[in-house]
């Protein structure tokens, strides 16, 4: 990113710095290091690259105090705040500050991000510009053809001297059948501890009553016997029998106020298991309630919907949260099969919930899993995902955005433009991002309502949106911005992008405009024109792409301003691609 003031020759200070000047200090000190060994060794070299990360780590270090750094530029000397933070005495060639001032640049502003892909673009033009002759291009020319994101320059004219501006359970526990009929479930219940306490006595006194084995193997096997028995006790989980009792309930009895009484009962042991953190017991009667729905005779509506409710209970998003957040912080957290069970059973409603903890979980098998449920509950359930988009919780709210342009949701529109009104610029970034991606007449009419947002890099967003979208409607508001004083206050970016923007939509009409801002003022008191404005004229010249826009750009295409030559030859490039 570019900008261009009236600065005078040295520019302007900052009053402090901004974070320790040591950071910065050393940041320097590692990107010099780092352009030497750029020039001395491909890019593939160990060497290079271990120096190359040291330099991210430093970036890193500096962004833990600040988002962004603004570094003065002097003939031996980079300031910040004020602070020295880099001194060259001599005006060599190698020298990184005398490098930059004596192409007219006089400040460089760093922001966080820039550490990423941006710095080895500038590790790329600064080993170009010393080794330049004299008719090649400069180190604006360079800058200014990169579009950086994360770099902001600010410069004067050297020629003029002007001033410019990211399952053990599977097998269900029912209980076991029998041949006798009971018509009380307290006598079932009885008859099965009677079987099972008999089936114990006499495994252990047929064991001591073997008249083959000696006294120390009938000791051994009774011991081994109880062991069993005793893990068995504990491994078996009521909760499971007492739900199991309920669905043969409900299963056997077809009197319908009696099935509605089990499931307000199965409804409050599901609250149970949830309170305790009970997994498998949830999951248990979430699985087996769903088949005792699909096997019980004469269901009703009324009794089928009260058992379907189960799943809404465990959906609901306060319940479910404290759930997930206990699974991804036990040690011996359930195994991915029971929880890929559990999510197979959510409803809508809990699209958030998974959303958040498919970003937040620490491992890596439960983020797929709740990804991959997020996206089947999008496709069942769009609307559930629109809902998202207001939700206060910032983190679920940008992902849902990016999920409906994603899904190239119509319905989201009104959502997202009411987005566009937020006080996060993160959040008015994703909705504008969104809008781009859907594409359609309402969400690029909102893509236009973002050309008023107080963030630039948010206006440059939406212009390049409405560029790719040949959104005719922004016509008339963008001539009259192009073609009035406010494009002259703009960055560079923003500039480029609205011209850009106006190529892309003016046609054949613009282009006698377009060629007299190329050519610059006429006569003999002309002013002095704005290489700036030039070059995104041709920009926007490429734009238009017809056979006049391109015998325009032929005709300036030799002229001896390197920056105007650059955007020239882009601009007819980009036509030559289309």
């Amino acid at each position: 990113m570019a900008a261009r003031d009236d600065l005078d020759e040295d520019g302007a200070a900052p009053d402090a710095p901004p974070c320790a000047p040591e950071l910065v200090q050393e940041l320097l000190r590692q990107l010099d290091k780092t352009v030497r060994l750029h020039q001395l060794y491909p890019a593939t070299n160990p060497t290079y690259l271990k120096t190359l990360e040291a330099l991210r780590a430093a970036f890193r270090e500096v962004w833990a105090e600040v988002n962004a750094i603004t570094l003065q530029v002097t003939e031996t000397q980079f300031t910040c705040g004020g602070a020295v933070v880099l001194d060259e005495p001599e005006k060599a060639s190698d020298s990184l500050p005398w490098t930059l001032f004596k192409d007219g640049v006089r400040q460089l502003t760093l922001s966080s991000g820039f550490e990423q892909q941006e710095i080895n673009a500038l590790l790329e033009i600064i080993p170009k510009v010393r080794r330049a002759l004299d008719w090649e291009e400069d180190v604006l020319t360079l800058l200014w053809a990169q579009d950086f994101e994360h770099l902001a320059y600010r410069f004067v004219d050297t020629v003029s001297s002007e001033g410019v501006p990211l399952d053990p359970s599977a097998t269900p526990g029912r209980w076991p059948a029998s041949t006798t009929a009971f018509t009380d479930p307290k006598e079932a219940v009885e008859a099965a501890r009677r079987r099972a306490a008999g089936a114990s006595l006499e495994g252990m006194l047929r064991i001591a009553s073997a008249p083959d084995q000696d006294a120390e193997r009938a000791r051994t096997e009774a011991m081994r016997h109880l062991r069993e028995g005793i893990a068995h006790e504990y491994a078996a989980d009521l909760r499971c029998d007492v739900s199991d009792v309920l669905l043969d309930i409900f299963e056997t009895q077809r009197d319908p106020l009696v099935r509605t009484e089990v499931a307000r009962q199965l409804d409050a042991l599901l609250l149970l298991h949830l309170s305790a953190r009970s997994f498998g017991s949830l999951v248990h009667v979430l699985r087996e309630s769903a088949i005792a729905v699909q096997r019980a005779p004469a269901m009703t509506l009324d009794a089928r919907g009260a058992m379907e409710r189960l799943n809404a209970r465990v959906s609901d998003p306060a319940l479910l949260e404290p759930l997930l957040a206990w699974v991804d912080g036990a040690d011996d957290r359930p195994s991915a099969s029971m929880v890929s069970e559990l999510l197979a059973r959510l409803d809508g409603s809990a699209l958030g919930i998974l959303i958040q903890w498919a970003a937040e979980s620490r491992h890596h098998d439960l983020r797929q899993l709740y990804e991959a449920c997020a996206d089947r509950m999008v496709d069942a359930a769009p609307t559930e995902l629109v809902k998202l988009v207001n939700t206060p919780h910032d983190a679920v709210a940008l992902e849902a955005m990016s999920r409906c342009g994603a899904h190239r949701l119509e319905a989201a529109v009104v959502a997202l433009v009411k987005q566009l009104g937020s006080p996060s610029e993160a959040r008015r970034a994703a909705a504008l991002a969104a809008l781009a991606v859907i594409g359609s007449p309402r969400a690029n009419a909102g893509v236009e309502r973002a050309l008023g947002d107080a963030s630039a890099a948010l206006r440059t967003a939406a212009l390049k949106a409405l560029a790719t979208a040949v959104y005719r409607p922004a016509l008339a508001r963008v001539t009259e911005w192009v073609r009035g004083r406010d494009a002259r206050d703009m960055d560079h970016n923003e500039r480029r992008a609205l011209f850009e923007l106006f190529g892309a939509l003016c046609g054949d009409a613009g282009v006698p405009w377009l060629a007299s801002q190329l050519d610059g003022p006429k006569g003999f008191f002309k002013r002095k024109s704005d290489p700036e404005t030039r070059a995104c004229a041709a920009a926007a010249l490429g734009r238009v792409n017809s056979a006049a826009s391109r015998e325009v750009l032929r005709k300036a295409s030799n002229t001896d301003e390197p920056l105007i030559r650059q955007a020239v030859r882009a601009a007819l490039a980009r036509g030559d691609d289309a």
